[in-house]
């Protein structure tokens, strides 16, 4: 890989020895993925708060060397942003009742909190939300390079605001404001590579998550442009966007007229010609729904909602189904710690915890690793979090139902499913 002198003097040691294992991973990184060169973060970088820098132990950086830098004044070179936070996973609002542990235990949310406060006082904005892309202040914009590390969030960075993003978001790029240069960093891998015909009409939040799904399923790691998918919500676009890099590795996509580097489908490839055309049709979403249909139980014990993060809007909407109403399972919603603060001042987390719900904020059963109340059933409207869960909570059996929001209230208020497909 090559070098600029100043990264050469990083590597060599001579900006100290956090840089140097810093610029080390990167460059041992960049090379093992076929980047040539480094290339200078203009845009954000976002982290895992308590993640392991690098699971590979010559790398890491430790917890006890980010206090050193924290109190040395050190700060990252470029805007960072806190994801949710990992290993240890938890709860940052409404945990005092999930009734969970270590959850609700209150040292232990203390204790998470205090590892967190050295990447703040290096300049993290703790978003501590897995859709920071939708609730910070500050984002990149079109062509700006980043370094984020979110499944939702990299197809989103590419394709809705056009920013360049791999799924490499770390403390080392954040420290040095540098990061390879291979895959989306480059201008000839971001042309779309297949073209994908909608031949159904996407109509609800599901529809949108089941094609999302449906297509990454089918192109893989290739980049698709995707017409015909009517207007879609924000809420909408989010789902689909998920699916795209849960059902496949989709971290780059086109929609002609609402994607950036996609006016027109023609820019989308590029001016080249499309060799390769699928459709996805409506047996293709059915098909989905019925892979990730595989409960047989039809009491349900949990029902999940907010994978990922719920918005205000889709709170609101929870809270509307629920008012006057009374919980038999356990419900969780999800929601990033700003929209819980918003949710709060309007009324819907008080609404939600009458009906015997509970309205949090931070990190999912997922990435809980299954931490969750006790059950054999769950329902949850997310496609991801579906596909997540059953890994998660390994070797522990798990039936899951998937379906709408309204089929996972009624499943939360008559302890019932009673969705199905329509």
């Amino acid at each position: 890989m090559y070098l600029n002198d100043g990264e050469k003097r990083i590597l060599d040691g001579s900006k100290g020895y956090i840089a140097q294992k810093c610029m080390k991973f990167l460059v041992d990184y960049g090379e093992a993925a076929g980047a040539q060169r480094l290339v200078d973060i203009d845009g954000t970088v976002d982290i895992h708060p308590g993640l392991k820098t690098t699971w590979v132990s010559d790398y890491e950086i430790t917890l006890t060397e980010i206090k050193e830098l924290a109190a040395r004044g050190e700060k990252f070179k470029v805007p960072t942003i806190g994801n949710k936070p990992i290993e240890p996973a938890f709860i940052v609002d409404g945990w005092q009742n999930c009734g969970t542990y270590p959850s609700s235990d209150p040292e232990h949310h203390k204790k998470c909190l205090e590892n967190i406060k050295p990447l703040i006082q290096m300049g993290m904005v703790p978003i501590l939300s897995c859709t920071y892309y939708l609730v910070s202040s500050y984002l990149p914009t079109a062509g700006q390079h980043c370094s984020w590390g979110e499944s939702s969030a990299v197809p989103w960075a590419n394709a809705i605001l056009g920013a360049r993003a791999n799924h490499d978001g770390c403390f080392q790029s954040a420290y040095l404001g540098k990061i390879p240069a291979y895959d989306m960093h480059l201008s000839e891998n971001r042309v779309a590579t297949i073209l994908v015909e909608c031949e159904t009409k996407l109509e609800t939040d599901m529809d949108y998550d089941l094609f999302g799904w449906a297509v990454g399923e089918a192109v893989g790691i290739q980049v698709p442009a995707i017409t015909n998918i009517g207007k879609p919500t924000w809420s909408q676009i989010v789902k689909m966007n998920s699916g795209l890099n849960t059902g496949g590795q989709v971290r780059m996509y086109h929609v002609p007229g609402l994607t950036p580097e996609a006016p027109t489908l023609e820019a989308a490839f590029n001016k080249t010609s499309c060799k390769h055309k699928i459709g996805i049709g409506r047996g293709d979403l059915k098909r989905i729904y019925d892979m990730l249909n595989y409960a047989s139980n039809e009491n349900v014990d949990f029902v999940f909602l907010g994978c990922p993060h719920y918005n205000i809007q889709e709170i609101q909407k929870v809270a509307r189904l629920l008012d006057g109403k009374k919980c038999k399972s356990a419900l969780w919603v999800m929601t990033n710690p700003i929209s819980y603060q918003v949710a709060e001042r309007m009324g819907y987390a008080a609404t939600i915890e009458r009906a015997g719900g509970i309205l949090m904020s931070g990190a999912c059963p997922g990435i809980l690793r299954g931490e969750m109340p006790p059950a054999s059933v769950m329902a949850t409207d997310a496609a991801k979090q579906n596909y997540y869960m059953t890994g998660h909570v390994y070797p522990r059996a798990l039936d899951t139902w998937y379906g709408t929001t309204e089929d996972c209230i009624d499943a939360a208020v008559t302890g019932k499913w009673q969705g199905g497909w329509r």
